[in-house]
């Protein structure tokens, strides 16, 4: 064994630990700065770009950070400009504010998505096609082997303010009904409220997806808000149009995409598909709708983007808008912007023009000749808290009418459907704007040929054939035993005589 006197401790050289101690000391320094420019990009990227949208229009933006500053002053050019009317461009047409072009051109959707109407359905086209297989006594077609359709509605759960709009609901709910009876349509009524969070005309999506999920019989769900009236009631749905749409709702695509107008789709009624597709759309469309703060940044970023809207809180019809607009890509393929006929009417272009309809035309057009649906919008006929009021009034006093005019409205309305009913048992309103009836009719004599008359009366009359141009379709058809020499000599007045 070596001993320090023989000289036998191995010495490790001094210049050896001292490279090894600052490599260490480098590592160490590289691993912090390293960690400290990780600290700052994450702060730029993620603390500010996730809460862009969300802090649009608020006064909590982040103390300090410049980014934050930037985006506020953004969005105050964008409600600066937002306000008066599109100037015309080269072509002569109206175009949005600059900034809001600017913002939709770069996609910028709405990213606060933590809300969430339920538990994730997925492969739920798969699922449903084989409950339909499993359970043939639920079949998807009605007895006439249309699609299966299911109106919705809803009403509030307590009373009105005023009596008055109690039955306004009521003889609603009854419009309803007879429309449903006489096409083969089910109803389902609903006037509980299923999310404590979605008010308002919010109520409605959760509604449907609880529908479409309870009922995989149904094809086709159609939403009619509590405060609209069916208004013709010989017009049927055109569902053979809609092939390989998932929603239909009345709309205008230049509205939508070039002028984009609050206005420029209606949620008032609208068809939606029972399919995956809508399970997505409606958890998507349901992330501004949580009442508290989130529904009021949200209506700020709405005022911000969408022409002419007033500021109030988000409401469903702007969210639906923000949203095709947005993420267009992913949606607008199976959305069908329907106008050939009034799948939602505003009343106050309607109710005064129905004793020329009855005069000049006849019910089963669902268009300008016959209004489909006519949607009192703005009149709150429940009162300010009512569910079935107008989706377009959430706080929005610019958007509602005098009582008396909306009472009148309601009125010649529901007397202008239900005299179409009632020509079945023989009688009519004795005016529009008189709830009396009187007997038209002695139908006890022939009471089948008497139905059948009113019936025929509902169903919209075959258009006239168009006389072609074209002279082969014209042209008289042959005799099958004319030859070329008989043709000829008859033309010269020679019969046979046999």
């Amino acid at each position: 064994m070596r001993t320090p006197a023989g000289g036998g401790w191995l010495l490790q050289p001094r210049g050896r630990s001292s490279k090894l101690t600052q490599r260490t000391i480098n590592n160490i320094r590289f691993t912090l700065l390293c960690a400290f420019v990780t600290f700052l990009v994450l702060r730029g990227t993620v603390g500010v770009n996730r809460r862009l949208v969300y802090i649009a229009g608020s006064d909590r933006a982040p103390p300090g950070a410049k980014a934050a500053e930037d985006i506020e002053r953004i969005f105050r050019d964008i409600r600066a400009d937002s306000d008066p009317d599109p100037e015309p461009n080269d072509d002569g047409n109206t175009s949005p504010s600059t900034p809001a072009t600017r913002y939709y051109d770069h996609g910028s959707a709405w990213s606060t998505a933590n809300y969430s109407l339920g538990p994730r359905v997925t492969r739920w086209n798969a699922r449903r096609r084989r409950w339909l297989h499993l359970n043939p006594g639920f079949p998807s077609r009605d007895a006439r082997g249309n699609p299966r359709v299911l109106l919705v509605t809803a009403s509030p759960p307590g009373p009105c303010d005023d009596p008055a709009g109690d039955h306004f609901l009521l003889r609603a709910t009854k419009n309803k009904i007879d429309y449903c009876r006489l096409h083969g349509i089910e109803l389902a009524h609903i006037t509980a409220r299923l999310d404590g969070q979605l008010t308002g005309g919010w109520a409605k999506l959760p509604l449907l997806r609880r529908l479409m999920l309870a009922h995989p019989e149904v094809e086709w769900l159609w939403w009619v808000d509590g405060d609209a009236l069916v208004t013709d009631m010989g017009f049927e749905l055109p569902l053979a149009r809609y092939e390989g749409a998932h929603l239909v709702v009345h709309g205008n695509s230049y509205l939508l995409f070039q002028l984009r107008s609050w206005v420029a789709v209606s949620t008032g009624s609208f068809l939606i598909r029972n399919c995956q597709w809508s399970l997505e759309l409606l958890d998507a469309w349901a992330v501004m709708g949580p009442r508290g703060r989130a529904r009021n940044d949200a209506g700020k970023l709405l005022t911000a983007t969408l022409h002419r809207r007033p500021a109030f809180e988000a409401d469903d019809q702007s969210a639906l808008i923000h949203l095709l607009i947005t993420e267009k890509e992913r949606w607008m393929e199976k959305v069908y912007l329907e106008n050939e006929y009034y799948l939602h009417g505003h009343w106050s272009g309607l109710v005064d023009r129905y004793e020329q309809a009855m005069e000049k035309h006849h019910p089963g057009y669902g268009d300008d000749r016959w209004p489909f649906v006519t949607h009192f919008v703005g009149c709150k006929p429940c009162g300010v808290g009512g569910v079935g009021r107008s989706v377009r009034s959430g706080g929005n006093s610019s958007d509602e009418y005098p009582l008396d005019r909306c009472v009148r409205g309601m009125e010649r309305a529901f007397n202008f459907a239900d005299n179409q009913v009632l020509r079945l048992y023989g009688f009519r309103h004795e005016s529009l704007a008189s709830a009396e009836v009187r007997r038209v009719t002695n139908r006890s004599a022939n009471p089948l040929e008497a139905k059948e008359e009113a019936i025929s009366f509902l169903k919209k009359p075959k258009d006239p054939d168009v006389k072609s141009h074209d002279v082969r379709r014209n042209r008289k058809r042959k005799g099958k035993g004319d030859s070329v020499l008989e043709r000829i000599l008859k033309r010269l007045g020679w019969t046979p005589e046999f």
